[in-house]
């Protein structure tokens, strides 16, 4: 199945947000979704737009927002439709990280550093302890100073100066999760790098050898999965 677009995931984290509070100001929405007002504003318009969000003005500064018949039983799909994914990126990134470390383990890798934390990097991690390599470094545009499995994380413009024998991208572009070979604008892909989401059946020479074929533009933020 396709992922759901970031504009879906907006509208739910509306609709999940409403849900518990009705008051909901535009510039506390732009907050919590991390994008800007102007989007906010145009996001819960047209959810009144379509009938799934019925508003009450109070005050010119106060406006109650509450879920309609219509928005519950969106809401409801809306969730039902990003569950379904979620479980099916799971799988396929679970089996996918899971060949890389055990080619670049065939291939007599051992130090890997890791570059993107998430999700991703977690279930990668699985493969890691399987496939019995060494997590030495992490590397993370938005996240440097935190800890990931006792690695300091540092900023992903630092990994081309990695000293692990290949850097697994565990980046995604979180509106697109499976975006072959993406990378974060800051990051110019190197020959040690290996994707989990490359090209169906990567093989070991793939593994270590081949850089990537050009770059997404960096989105931030972490798996459109708001539950």
């Amino acid at each position: 199945m396709d992922s759901p677009n970031s504009h879906q995931y907006y509208e739910l984290k509306i609709l999940q947000e409403v849900e518990g509070q009705p008051e909901l100001p535009r510039r506390t929405a732009a907050s919590k979704l991390g994008v800007s007002v102007k989007l906010a504003h145009k996001l819960l318009t047209g959810l009144v737009e379509r009938g799934l969000l019925h508003v009450k003005k109070e005050n010119p500064r106060r406006w109650l927002y509450f879920l309609t018949g219509r928005g519950i039983a969106e809401k409801a799909r809306l969730t039902r439709e990003f569950i379904e994914f979620s479980l099916q990126y799971y799988k396929e990134a679970r089996k996918r990280s899971a060949q890389v470390c055990r080619d670049l383990s065939e291939a007599g890798a051992r130090r890997v550093a890791f570059l993107g934390l998430g999700e991703l990097a977690e279930i990668t991690y699985l493969g890691v302890q399987e496939w019995e390599l060494e997590l030495i470094e992490v590397f993370d545009t938005q996240k440097a100073g935190e800890h990931f499995f006792g690695c300091i994380v540092y900023p992903a413009r630092d990994a081309l100066r990695s000293k692990a024998d290949r850097i697994i991208v565990t980046a995604f572009n979180p509106e697109h999760p499976m975006t072959p070979r993406y990378l974060p604008d800051e990051v110019e892909a190197q020959e040690r790098m290996v994707w989990i989401f490359g090209q169906p059946g990567i093989s070991k020479q793939e593994a270590g050898i081949r850089n990537g074929n050009g770059k997404s533009k960096s989105l931030g933020g972490s798996l459109p999965f708001p539950f």
